[in-house]
């Protein structure tokens, strides 16, 4: 039978339900692969296995032949035909004067459902494999055979060769949303909204661990800028979910241009806007060339001395006050404190770091560690000094 077990079963505990009675599905080799009767699931059925060999319209077992054949219980079994084909056999469990009076509806119930199942599995067979080429194309190293990348676009209607830009996208803080079933309702919300605005543009998307890589034709970078500014307005408006976006340095090449679009992804989880490009990053760019130990190393000794609690309400701190441009006023107002209270924590910071923020030759050490705790800490949680 040409769907999965699973769709089976369902297609078995749907019918159930209307008929009330146990109904068996059996495969074109007359093992039984769905029942309501998880006991019978693998047993060869004989009176299936007479119906596919002979081409019977329908084998009733009778209470004799129960009796005389191993794994058979009285009742009809009927050929389930899709497109001109025997799929396989259903059987409705009872007495013949009870079951045959809707073993045709029955039968064609299943032969519907059936048929929708297999298109759903080819669709969802078809997304698999399309979500493997772009895996292959956009974040594997798969651009090293071009000759075999091309013909698997080609096969699925995806030009290669056009130039192309790349943003990745996802909600603002999306690790909030992936731990609750309510949560990840709404990060699929989300993307059908980001799917709709992307598809309009003929662009090609890859779903990707909670957020989404999106591929549109070469554009410039503001065009792409507004883009996703008006996804943003939509998901925000509809759904009250911020996002952020990541747009790439209009590289020539897709995996580079992802790799490009990702930093500023990252970059764009802990900036005031919600997109930022590639062409824009500055000191970013430091930090994918550091291992997690120098990373690690480096904010020990600025915060040395502090707890892992300390440390990030120090970053707190510094992310409000660089949000800001420096303003007192500012961030003691988006912190909910008194403006000599942000002076008295920016003064406590300085004596344990060595380091005043309010010094421009002392500030870019510590707008370093910030990205670099802001870095580790998306990967790993609270960090442990």
């Amino acid at each position: 039978m040409k769907i999965s077990q699973n769709s089976a079963q369902q297609i078995v505990e749907e019918i159930g339900k209307l008929v009330k009675q146990n109904i068996n599905l059996m495969d074109e080799t007359g093992h039984i692969i769905a029942s309501n009767d998880p006991a019978r699931i693998g047993n060869f059925h004989t009176g299936a296995y007479r119906i596919i060999q002979n081409r019977l319209k329908e084998f009733y077992i009778t209470p004799e032949l129960e009796r005389e054949l191993p794994n058979v219980r009285r009742g009809i079994n009927l050929p389930i035909e899709v497109d001109g084909e025997v799929q396989g056999v259903i059987g409705i469990t009872g007495d013949y004067s009870e079951v045959i009076k809707y073993g045709q509806i029955v039968k064609k119930m299943a032969e519907i459902l059936i048929r929708e199942r297999m298109a759903l599995d080819n669709r969802q067979l078809d997304q698999r494999v399309q979500s493997r080429f772009l895996e292959d194309w956009i974040l594997g190293s798969a651009m090293s055979n071009p000759q075999s990348l091309s013909e698997r676009g080609f096969a699925m209607g995806i030009d290669i060769h056009i130039p192309r830009r790349c943003i990745v996208a996802s909600a603002k803080n999306r690790e909030q949303y992936t731990g609750t079933l309510e949560g990840q309702i709404v990060l699929e919300q989300v993307e059908h909204l980001v799917d709709d605005h992307v598809r309009a543009q003929g662009g090609i998307i890859l779903r990707n661990a909670a957020r989404q890589i999106l591929l549109l034709r070469r554009q410039e970078t503001q065009a792409l800028e507004e883009l996703c500014r008006e996804i943003a307005r939509d998901v925000g408006n509809r759904l009250g979910v911020s996002m952020i976006f990541g747009i790439d340095g209009a590289s020539q090449d897709v995996h580079s241009a992802y790799l490009q679009a990702n930093r500023a992804w990252n970059t764009a989880a802990y900036s005031n806007s919600a997109v930022t490009c590639f062409e824009a990053l500055r000191t970013e760019l430091l930090l994918d060339g550091l291992s997690r130990d120098s990373k690690l190393e480096y904010l020990q000794r600025i915060f040395r001395g502090c707890s892992a609690k300390e440390a990030a309400e120090h970053v707190e701190l510094l992310e409000v006050f660089f949000s800001v441009e420096g303003s007192l006023q500012k961030a003691a107002q988006q912190l909910f404190i008194h403006k000599n209270t942000m002076q008295y924590r920016l003064k406590r910071l300085a004596e344990i770091t060595g380091l005043d923020v309010r010094k421009p030759s002392q500030t870019p050490s510590l707008y370093l560690a910030m990205l670099l705790y802001l870095d580790l800490s998306r990967g790993e949680g609270e960090l442990t000094f």
